[in-house]
């Protein structure tokens, strides 16, 4: 399950591989703006956990992209 795999990557992590996908790091600024893109929550996904604040994408169950959000 996704979120366990998030839960794993360390807080202090800038690289990571889940499912196959490369996590990319990117900014506060750009993560609103994909969200803001996808106001209905179709294809870009939020999580915030303890160990960070994640964007993702996924098409029919399958993980297509993760970010995970600098502070």
């Amino acid at each position: 399950m996704i979120l366990d795999e998030l839960l794993a990557i360390p807080a202090d992590a800038t690289n990571a591989t889940v499912q196959g996908v490369e996590m990319q790091i990117i900014s506060a600024e750009q993560a609103e703006k994909m969200l803001e893109e996808d106001a209905n929550d179709e294809k870009t996904h939020e999580c915030i956990l303890k160990n960070g604040r994640f964007l993702f994408e996924s098409e029919n169950g399958n993980l297509k992209a993760l970010y995970k959000v600098q502070d």
